[in-house]
């Protein structure tokens, strides 16, 4: 018989490892590696490399992205609220609500720090010369939308994955898309390392309960 505590449970190890890079990140690009990294970006002709401009283009695309910004989010919970309802007792389905939910509250989170912040973008700064006003400027850099958006969505989904592979393909994307977010400017590196904590820390939170909601034995399965 499958243990479904260890099949189905929430990979907590993996979101305290995950909060605790992208808090580190945070630090370090606030407390002197924001700038640099920016500049030299910009200074190395490497900013807005191919691979990410048309990379992030892609992804932005197929998660729809740019046709609603909570269209993603919408189309999961409403899976697994399907999922719940056709297939009772099965995992998936809370796997996504839960992913769901995570991302609804990253991306709120996400605005509203944007709304208070208002820190410009690299690019602003960086083609302004000023660095005496970067933040309260009426910007939207602070924090990332991108890193919230696929944070918020695939984080949960990764700790809630059993397949190795999948697990690092769910957490590739999100990696990715900060990394290219950093390279066209639009970013700093605290921009995306606070959205990605925050992500975290969300489904830290939701992993207390849902780990035993997930790890719920599979009524509609028979086999041992």
């Amino acid at each position: 018989m499958i243990d479904a505590t260890a099949a189905y449970g929430v990979n907590r190890r993996l979101l305290v490892v995950v909060a605790a890079i992208a808090a580190t990140s945070f630090a370090a690009g606030l407390l002197g590696l924001d700038r640099p990294l920016a500049e030299w970006i910009r200074a190395s002709g490497i900013e807005n490399a191919t691979v990410f401009a048309d990379g992030l283009g892609a992804l932005d695309f197929v998660s729809g992205m740019h046709v609603w910004f909570w269209l993603a989010g919408c189309v999961t919970l409403a899976i697994g609220a399907a999922g719940l309802m056709l297939r009772r007792g099965r995992q998936w389905p809370r796997a996504l609500v839960g992913a769901a939910l995570v991302q609804f509250a990253t991306l709120a989170t996400m605005i509203a720090g944007k709304n208070h912040f208002g820190r410009l973008r690299p690019h602003q700064v960086l083609d302004g010369g000023d660095w005496s006003h970067v933040w309260f400027a009426g910007g939207g850099s602070f924090p990332s939308g991108h890193s919230a958006f696929y944070f918020g969505l695939l984080l949960p989904l990764a700790a809630t994955c059993r397949l190795p592979w999948l697990r690092a393909v769910l957490l590739a994307i999100p990696l990715f898309v900060v990394a290219a977010r950093v390279d066209l400017a639009k970013h700093f590196l605290s921009d995306v390392s606070a959205s990605a904590l925050i992500a975290a820390a969300y489904s830290l939170l939701l992993a207390i309960p849902a780990r035993r909601w997930l790890a719920a034995p599979d009524l509609t399965s028979t086999r041992d």
